[in-house]
């Protein structure tokens, strides 16, 4: 008789040990996925990794039914089993364990925890086992995941109707610039004009841009203006406007014209200068 009651306690205090290594693993596990959470980059990561606390939380539980202990809240690990508690009289065990059976001594080559706690709660143990490699595989490759998440940078695809995201996107050449005017000197003063004298000023306009542009001058208000001047500018051509001021047909007094020079084709592209003079 103490033979058995020392076989079969050692090979309780195994399975006990075992468990309680296998509750401690567990533990750390879940402590360092309740460090991550806070830090999650992802709403759908924190979500994971409060769904595997759940699991471990579970596996927790079934590990405490098995080794006869009391349910306790999710996170907190108590020992209270009884493999390692003393019986409170001769005789009697402590709450919650079974009583000692007298069994048939196993062959040397046969499973430990055959002789006392059978087939049923071994298979269960290796499947916590099994689920509790799984568990971490799973949180290894998430972690993976979001690290190499944060290091690639996130393509910007443009995807337009009949083209293949895979397809690179097509080259749209830049518009050539608008043809733009310039005009030099902004503004000529002729001085004094006596009446049915006439005075001489050159005004160099230039095409500023890469085609080409022919070009008109608008007509003066007073008309005691003419202009001589050729319409067709080269890209990057430069044109002589000479303009004459006829005092013979001007008004007595100051003399003040804001002339436009502006393509035949397209008024959008525009220029102008100035011309004053004292006629007396």
């Amino acid at each position: 008789m103490p033979d058995d009651f020392g076989t079969v306690s050692m090979k309780r205090g195994d399975r006990a040990r075992e468990i309680e290594i296998l509750r401690q693993h567990y533990g750390k596990h879940r402590d360092a996925l309740g460090r991550l959470m806070p830090d999650a980059p992802t709403e759908h990561l924190a979500t994971e990794y409060q769904r595997l606390i759940a699991e471990i939380d579970a596996a927790l539980r079934k590990l405490d039914e098995m080794d006869g202990r009391a349910p306790t809240s999710p996170g907190t690990f108590v020992d209270t089993n009884p493999a390692f508690k003393t019986p409170t009289a001769p005789g009697t065990t402590a709450p919650g364990t079974r009583p000692l059976m007298r069994t048939q001594e196993a062959p040397a080559s046969a499973s430990m925890y055959e002789p006392a706690v059978g087939a049923a709660p071994q298979s269960r143990l290796m499947l916590i086992v099994v689920a509790g490699v799984v568990v971490l595989g799973l949180l290894m490759w998430l972690i993976w995941r979001a690290s190499s998440d944060r290091k690639r940078p996130t393509p910007i695809v443009e995807q337009r109707p009949g083209v293949s995201s895979t397809a690179p996107p097509a080259v749209t050449p830049a518009p050539a610039p608008a043809p733009a005017l310039k005009i030099v000197p902004a503004l000529a003063d002729y001085g004094t004009i006596r009446k049915g004298q006439r005075a001489v000023r050159q005004f160099e306009v230039t095409n500023t841009s890469d085609r080409p542009v022919q070009i008109q001058v608008a007509r003066s208000a007073c008309k005691c203006l003419f202009y001589d001047y050729n319409g067709k500018l080269a890209p990057k051509g430069k044109e002589t406007i000479t303009v004459t001021v006829d005092g013979a047909r001007a008004k007595m007094g100051t003399l003040q014209e804001q002339l436009d020079v502006t393509a035949k084709k397209d008024s959008s592209v525009h220029a102008s200068f100035g011309v004053q003079a004292t006629i007396r």
